[in-house]
């Protein structure tokens, strides 16, 4: 889940700035406990991998959805990529139906707050096209063959990503807001890890 970057030098607004300082430390932590793309191997862990993953994007995507995005110009589903994990599985011969999903997520009760979601999700989508062609060649897999979750296929992870950026500089934001933010980036990385723990730690083989 590799940090959102620039092609070129850009200011960067204050809720910006806040979220990177201050969830270093979990996104670093979630890229450790991820250990992608070295995780996967072959198709069983693959098939682990995004069913890892599916267990904590559908409820953070739909929580985010339906979050208070007043003041800010935005779809509410930027860059929702539940049913590209699903349609992966299911390109590997599992029931994405079957897959485990957290029920209990993160509350997204403020714009700032839903910001801080968006950020953590926003962020992977950039790192996914880094993962995607390393799994590829090692799984000797076609180009966006249950790979589209980390390609983002169909979507425009960077122009999601600027429209994002654009959205949150375009609004003043009080130091309450930042911290709250901050803090919902926070628990939707250790969300994220602590949802695909479980399924990480059991191997799944599609063969099965």
């Amino acid at each position: 889940m590799s940090r959102p970057a620039e092609s070129r030098p850009q200011a960067v607004s204050p809720m910006l700035a806040a979220l990177r300082a201050g969830t270093r430390v979990h996104h670093l932590a979630l890229e450790r406990d991820l250990d992608l793309p070295g995780r996967i191997r072959d198709r069983a862990d693959l098939v682990t991998v995004l069913s890892a993953m599916l267990a904590s994007w559908a409820s953070l995507e739909r929580d985010l959805a339906a979050a208070d995005w007043s003041g800010l110009r935005l779809d509410t589903r930027l860059g929702a990529a539940t049913d590209l994990l699903r349609a992966d599985l299911a390109a590997l011969g599992v029931d994405p139906e079957a897959a485990p999903v957290a029920e209990a997520g993160v509350r997204f009760g403020s714009p700032a707050r839903a910001v801080g979601g968006r950020y953590v999700l926003l962020g992977s989508a950039l790192g996914g096209s880094v993962i995607a062609p390393a799994v590829e060649r090692r799984l000797d897999l076609a180009e966006g063959a249950a790979t589209r979750f980390f390609r983002r296929s169909g979507r425009m992870p960077g122009r999601d990503w600027r429209d994002f950026r654009l959205a949150v500089a375009g609004r003043d934001w009080s130091s309450a807001e930042l911290r709250e933010a901050t803090d919902a980036a926070r628990e939707t990385f250790t969300f994220v890890g602590r949802a695909a723990a479980p399924v990480l730690g059991h191997r799944v083989d599609p063969a099965a």
